[in-house]
């Protein structure tokens, strides 16, 4: 018996559409504010004792493949390292074909239908993946403590801060920030909310008022303070971070500390190189 289903790439990884939905957005968003609205990185595929891929691209039969999600993995390891060394911006879908080894545009495309597609799937299947395992696996931590992971595990990493930083022209996409800063209602700030509540549950964080600190750390942390969304020096950021410090201890939510600043000035220091 044949069945046509819908397989994500959240699924093929392992991963429920909530977890990524929701912890993506948190980890990814704070010194680009690229992602906009979430998209299911869907494949068609015919499953019974084999895989079938059999697609249709400019009018012609895509060849089948056996191992969809191996050519998958191909495609984002290419891009994902021509991103690095290019720039998103100067990699173009002809690049990428070029360092397949044999791969069509056609394949690509039965896959991904553009390159926007390819490097959000990158930056949610390499990072906000790791991040999302490591955060459910933290049971004897407090819920302000997984806060704080979550913020500090957005910061080191270096090369992921990198590829996102280099796709300028997602960055100035008005479409893109509006389509963020929905998200960001929409998903982010409901599951930083339930960190909130997990920890005035477990005494690590005392206040009434659980929404409004939500919004104020997912706004302040991924916009007001975001160098993709405002022109500012190392003298500017520290300022503004100097200013969230104060309100952020005013409400007794001390999540901006030495360290934290320290973090986040190494990667505006390295994004800037």
């Amino acid at each position: 018996m044949r069945l046509n289903v819908r397989i994500g790439y959240q699924h093929l990884f392992r991963l429920s559409k909530s977890k990524a939905k929701r912890v993506k957005y948190f980890v990814l968003l704070f010194f680009y504010g690229i992602e906009g609205k979430y998209k299911r990185y869907l494949t068609r595929v015919t499953l019974s004792d084999k895989i079938h891929t059999n697609g249709m691209y400019g009018g012609k039969l895509v060849a089948r493949n056996k191992y969809p999600e191996e050519t998958v993995k191909k495609i984002l390891d290419v891009s994902e390292q021509l991103f690095l060394e290019k720039g998103y911006d100067h990699t173009t879908i002809q690049d990428i074909i070029d360092h397949l080894g044999g791969l069509t545009k056609g394949v690509i495309y039965h896959h991904f239908k553009s390159k926007e597609e390819i490097f959000n799937t990158i930056l949610e299947k390499r990072y906000a993946i790791g991040v999302t395992d490591q955060i459910e696996s933290m049971k004897d931590i407090s819920g302000f403590e997984k806060i704080k992971k979550i913020n500090s595990m957005s910061l080191r990493s270096l090369e992921h801060q990198k590829l996102a930083f280099s796709a300028k022209s997602l960055i100035t996409n008005p479409r893109i920030i509006g389509e963020l800063y929905a998200e960001a209602f929409t998903n982010i700030i409901p599951y930083i909310k339930s960190l909130v509540e997990e920890g005035i549950s477990d005494g690590s964080i005392i206040t009434d008022y659980p929404q409004e600190i939500a919004e104020l750390i997912v706004l302040s942390t991924n916009i007001w303070l975001a160098p993709s969304f405002y022109k500012m020096n190392e003298e500017d950021l520290l300022r503004k971070l100097s200013f969230f410090k104060m309100l952020y201890d005013g409400v007794n939510f001390p999540l901006i500390d030495d360290d934290y600043i320290k973090d986040i000035v190494t990667m505006f220091r390295a994004i800037q190189e």
